[in-house]
């Protein structure tokens, strides 16, 4: 099983979409999108903050990828504190709804 534990991203504050965006990089989440099965991804009790910015830097790609909500919290399955996790479907949201935007960025 893959696992993406954000407790070894640093935290508990993850900001910024270039540190998302190295984070997908150091996890290799583009290979991650095309793995077969479901990637677990744990966000520890004590996370203050995962910005949305921070979160469209290392899933955003992905949440296009897949096309919808559904399809990528099919394939990533988060885990952690319900606040982290309600933040999380908001930041997938905003993710399809600016998807443009963030293929310029």
């Amino acid at each position: 099983m893959r696992v993406i534990d954000f407790g070894k991203l640093g935290g508990p504050v993850y900001v910024g979409r270039p540190n998302g965006e190295e984070a997908r990089q150091r996890l290799n989440v583009e290979e991650l999108d095309s793995a077969p099965g479901v990637i677990d991804v744990v966000i520890p009790e004590g996370t203050y903050s995962i910005n949305s910015s921070y979160f469209l830097g290392l899933f955003g790609p992905s949440v296009i990828h897949f096309g919808s909500e559904e399809a990528f919290f099919e394939h990533y399955r988060f885990r952690g504190p319900s606040k982290d996790i309600d933040k999380v479907h908001l930041h997938a949201e905003r993710a399809l709804r600016e998807q443009g935007v963030l293929k310029l960025a």
